[in-house]
């Protein structure tokens, strides 16, 4: 599985970890979407929300049929169950180049707010870890990093050439140490 916050490139790492792998990739956005597996709008954020019950069904459903498959979304770890064992990785990625990114994508204000909080409070990693363990699970700060590069890290920890590890991102304490936290805040604040 490969979660993160939105904007982390999730999708371009599991495609390009799936077409190494000879994989099939789930993207859990466009399954939803596909399949309209949606309990409702959640107008405030402009978007769908999932209905985990019936996708995580799906899922594995898809898993016992197809075998070997990437699967990637930002809640992933609510839907593939820790008894099948899957390898999470988490990707990070620095806060201040999320924001960027959702600006880019013409996200509304709180829409990047929650994302970039999201981002530095590290909830996908403590929800992935809470829900499958530290022994699977690896976090990947994937900041300048090509997908190449992310996609070896992974075949490293697949592989066995590498153990899964976490910990190693904590942007709160990476700001406070480059004197950026309280403009970092300060941005998020104005939203």
């Amino acid at each position: 599985m490969i979660t993160g916050t939105p904007g982390v490139g999730k999708t371009a790492v599991a495609e390009a970890l799936a077409s190494e792998l000879k994989a099939q990739h789930i993207s859990l956005a466009d399954l939803v979407r596909e399949e309209n597996l949606v309990l409702e709008v959640d107008e405030t954020r402009d978007t769908g929300v999932a209905d985990l019950r019936k996708l995580s069904k799906r899922v594995r459903e898809i898993i016992r049929s197809a075998g070997y498959v990437v699967i990637e979304g930002h809640y992933a770890q609510d839907v593939v169950p820790k008894s099948l064992e899957p390898y999470v990785f988490v990707l990070r990625r620095d806060p201040e180049e999320l924001k960027a990114e959702f600006e880019a994508r013409d996200y509304g204000e709180r829409k990047i707010l929650e994302n970039v909080a999201s981002e530095i409070l590290d909830i996908c990693l403590v929800d992935t870890i809470r829900k499958h363990g530290l022994e699977r699970v690896d976090e990947i700060d994937v900041t300048n990093m090509r997908v190449e590069d992310v996609v070896d890290e992974i075949l490293k920890v697949l592989e066995g050439r590498r153990n899964c590890r976490t910990g190693v991102v904590d942007w709160l304490r990476r700001l406070e140490e480059d004197g950026r936290l309280d403009e970092v805040l300060a941005s998020l604040g104005k939203f």
